[in-house]
């Protein structure tokens, strides 16, 4: 038996006396997509096969039909000597080619009559790459692109601004990528650390993941993880305080002014500049940990709540986001966030907003009660979807066997790898897989095929698939590290992250707050 990842919906060994045979006289159909197929061939059995639309023996024949009930499902059919895959849309004849390398490979080239139906459960399978506080080269980039569409995942969601790093180029302010891409130090080393993006780069970027049927999802995080745009341009905060980029992870209280109009011409004038590179129609806004500590305290964003009759700071903030969300949607761009952390309501926020779901307000209702009110959303719940997070705290299983839901709303499930404590290539392969597979079968996988017992059974076969693309992946003790051995991963996880960063606030509202008084007294 095969054991394939994601696991597809039917698979039927059909008996047939005949089987496929992959030899030096394989042939498959001229399609634009086939390359990175036929490498696969041929790094991994040392044949070259060649392109051949009209063969009708030893072939591996792709068609398009109009009977699939989904553009990204195919079947699959292993009879007389021929491997047949058919499929809607040219996606779902590549996805057939993705599960192909894995029939290949189990059985050394050589391939029984069989039959395949498949079809994703989810339209949206994202994996996110935070290059905000880690600048990866693009050939990296690429390789983990590769990666995604081995697992049939079609949403690259790319984190590009944080307090840490700015590294998307952005020609109207410059400063951005001369000054914000770059950090002194970092947590690992204490060495210095940058890098950006050039248009160019976006642009291979983007059509790499076109050639891989993936929609690709740029992240601007506003207004909170600003502190390297501020670096720059000190006028974007309350107090147009002189920041140095960021050096270590940890929730910042500086963040974008929501009470200047100056902001709001900053934050439009980089989303024009983004529209032109990602046509995919997807805008990420971030609006997480947006603390409010600075508004507070500053006039414009309390004339602002005056004057717009609300309520207090949360809204002053669901008044932001909706005010760039509006500019998005008008781009014809759709708006995501992450939903709302610290918050109770979210009735003044633009319902056309879909939430990313990264565990912030479950236990209150808000995102069950947005879910009911027609709210879009992307399950990427930190516990079990972070794949940063060391397997002590998410092991395999729990992150297998958690039901992303079953709401129409939920548009798909999405694995996010934050990078600060993930500084090179062998950390951030050990951290996403055997993960990935786990969240990948959630994605496309029908719920009643899942079966925690038969993934871990069919890893063997899964990390020989990894073997070929040289990844270092966790294994499975590693990855189900037991009760012992996960406690230790964690403490030595806590040990990393503890840092100075509340108390540095606490001194530093402090000192802004007095500032603000000295002000306050001059002015009288």
């Amino acid at each position: 038996m095969f054991n394939i990842v994601p696991q597809p919906n039917e698979l039927i060994i059909t008996g047939g006396k005949a089987r496929f045979v992959l030899d030096e006289d394989t042939t498959i159909s001229k399609l634009p997509f086939i390359d990175e197929f036929r490498r696969f061939v041929r790094k991994q059995f040392d044949l070259h096969i060649h392109r051949d639309s009209q063969a009708t023996e030893n072939t591996i024949r792709l068609e398009l039909t109009d009977d699939a009930d989904s553009d990204e499902g195919y079947r699959l059919v292993s009879r007389d000597g021929c491997i047949y895959i058919y499929a809607r849309a040219e996606n779902g004849l590549f996805y057939g080619l993705q599960t192909l390398k894995q029939l290949l490979l189990q059985g050394n080239g050589v391939v029984p009559d069989l039959y395949i139906d498949d079809k994703p459960r989810f339209r949206y399978r994202g994996f996110m790459l935070d290059s905000g506080r880690y600048f990866q080269p693009v050939e990296e980039i690429k390789r983990l692109i590769d990666l995604m569409a081995l697992h049939k995942l079609n949403r690259f969601h790319w984190h590009l601004t944080e307090d840490q790093g700015w590294r998307i180029q952005i020609d109207k302010y410059p400063l951005l990528t001369e000054i914000g891409s770059r950090r002194s130090h970092t947590n690992f080393g204490l060495r210095p650390e940058g890098g950006f993006y050039t248009k160019d780069d976006v642009r291979e970027i983007v059509d790499y993941c076109h050639r891989r049927f993936m929609e690709v999802v740029p992240e601007f995080d506003v207004p909170g993880h600003c502190v390297a745009a501020i670096a720059c341009y000190p006028e974007l905060s309350c107090f147009s305080r002189k920041l140095k980029v960021a050096t270590h992870w940890g929730v910042k209280h500086d963040i974008l002014c929501a009470g200047k109009e100056s902001t709001y011409r900053f934050v439009f004038d980089v989303l024009d500049e983004l529209f032109a590179l990602f046509p995919d129609k997807w805008m990420h806004l971030g609006g997480d940990e947006a603390v409010k500590m600075r508004w507070k305290l500053c006039e414009h964003c309390q004339d602002v709540i005056r004057t717009k009759g609300l309520k207090d700071e949360n809204e002053l903030q669901q008044y932001f986001m909706s005010r760039v969300a509006r500019y998005v949607y008008e781009h014809g761009f759709t708006p995501i966030m992450w939903n709302y952390d610290g918050v109770d309501s979210a009735d003044m926020l633009d319902r056309r907003i879909v939430w990313q779901m990264c565990g912030a307000n479950e236990e209150n209702g808000l995102v069950q009660k947005e879910l009911a009110a027609g709210r879009r959303m992307i399950n990427a719940s930190a516990f079990p979807y972070y794949l940063d997070f060391p397997y002590g705290w998410v092991d395999l299983q729990r992150a297998y066997e958690y039901e992303p839901g079953i709401s129409e709303n939920i548009l798909g499930v999405e694995a996010p790898l934050w990078t600060e404590y993930v500084p090179d290539r062998k950390t951030a392969d050990k951290r996403i897989f055997p993960r990935l597979a786990a969240v990948a079968e959630a994605a496309w996988s029908a719920p009643e095929d899942r079966s925690f017992a038969r993934f871990e059974e069919g890893l063997p076969e899964y990390f020989d698939l990894l073997n070929v693309y040289h990844v270092h992946y966790a294994t499975l003790k590693q990855a189900m590290p037991g009760k012992l051995r996960g406690k230790a991963q964690s403490l030595w996880f806590n040990r990393r992250v503890l840092h100075w960063q509340g108390l540095h606030n606490l001194i530093d509202d402090a000192r802004v707050e007095a500032a603000h008084k000295n002000d306050c007294s001059r002015s009288r």
